[in-house]
């Protein structure tokens, strides 16, 4: 898993808005929707200052990165989940496990959602990159917990 938190990682800082890249965006011309024309909206000031990732970095980090990461984070988490927890209500531990999953994304995105509107996307990068640096440092913590139940065995006389 903590591969997987790695190419996530390596994704947000090269997608990060280095001052290397052009810039800055692009303002929407009046009466033109993001769908026609693209660029940003008046209303935002921090595009005036706000690179914009060359779209070849951005295709081939999305494609690789995200495709490495994703299988090394997703099944074995789902998998290592059910073996710490052993013989015990797999169900309702595993529909705990689900909704948690289910609800990051909403809360992530109406976090995330505020945080653009405000300042741009430099630091929806640094908050998610920090959300990643704390789950990777959690399992370097307690890595050595994260192991299948042992169940002791009652030796009768």
């Amino acid at each position: 898993m903590l591969i997987g938190l790695g190419f996530f990682l390596l994704y947000q800082v090269f997608m990060y808005l280095w001052n290397f890249y052009s810039g800055p965006l692009d303002f929407l011309p009046d009466g033109k929707d993001t769908d026609v024309a693209g660029g940003c909206y008046q209303t935002y000031e921090w595009c005036k200052w706000t690179t914009r990732v060359p779209l070849s970095i951005y295709l081939i980090c999305f494609i690789v990165f995200f495709g490495v990461a994703f299988p090394f984070v997703e099944s074995p988490s789902a998998a290592l989940y059910s073996e710490i927890l052993g013989p015990r209500k797999q169900g309702n531990m595993q529909g705990l496990f689900s909704l948690g999953g289910s609800l990051a994304p909403v809360i992530g995105s109406l976090t995330s959602t505020a945080l653009f509107q405000a300042t741009g996307f430099r630091y929806v990068m640094v908050y998610q990159a920090g959300i990643l640096v704390i789950g990777a440092i959690l399992i370097a913590v307690f890595y050595r917990r994260l192991v299948p139940l042992k169940l002791k065995s009652i030796k009768s006389n």
